[in-house]
């Protein structure tokens, strides 16, 4: 199944019947603030320092809000292009909640939750309603969500064609070289490369 998998922090072990359990959000992160890495620089987004403990706090409130949506492990979150910041904060807690990002900035684009850029800047739609991305995450930080259990052959996004599975984001599987789709641009936090297509801030 895997190359390396010494290097990812197992929830469980594969084993010859079963995929393990894992997730990626928490090797990018939580693993990094635990270990006394929480004021070093995670990324850098939108032209800011980002730290560890800052994006697992930002990571943890989008998670919540979509946990709240009803979103759960392989569900599907429709992702538009987003400010780059936004856009890394969405795709490591749809990862946190054990969801497929699916990348698709169609008007039509569909999942349990849709985040998108607009007139009005970014918003999460459910069931056709908008929720501004401020009120959504204000929410979020009064219930933060933890880290789902999710299976070791599970897909982290999908583009199109091209699919990004979990153990190849966090570079423990045999196929060290990612898809980067057009448009996209490939981001490294704590470990973990995953897609970001960014839109202009504005």
């Amino acid at each position: 199944m895997t190359s390396d998998t010494t290097d990812v922090t197992w929830f469980r072990a594969p084993t010859d019947d079963h995929p393990g359990l894992l997730n990626a959000c928490y090797n990018a992160l939580d693993l990094h603030v635990v270990r006394g890495r929480a004021d070093d620089v995670a990324a850098h987004l939108d032209g800011s320092e980002r730290t560890f403990a800052w994006l697992l706090t930002e990571v943890a409130a989008c998670a919540g809000v979509m946990r709240a949506f009803g979103v759960d492990v392989g569900d599907q979150v429709a992702v538009g292009s987003l400010p780059q910041g936004a856009g890394v904060v969405t795709a490591l807690a749809a990862a946190r909640v054990g969801a497929l990002a699916q990348y698709d900035d169609s008007p039509g684009a569909t999942g349990k939750v849709v985040v998108r850029s607009g007139p009005d800047g970014v918003v999460f739609a459910v069931d056709e309603e908008a929720v501004p991305w401020d009120v959504a995450m204000r929410a979020g930080r009064t219930d933060p969500s933890g880290c789902a259990d999710v299976p070791g052959d599970a897909v982290l996004a999908r583009h199109g064609a091209d699919t990004l599975m979990v153990l190849a984001a966090l570079g423990a599987s045999d196929d060290h070289t990612l898809p980067v789709p057009a448009g996209a641009t490939l981001v490294e936090v704590g470990g973990l490369r995953f897609w970001s297509f960014d839109a202009p801030l504005g």
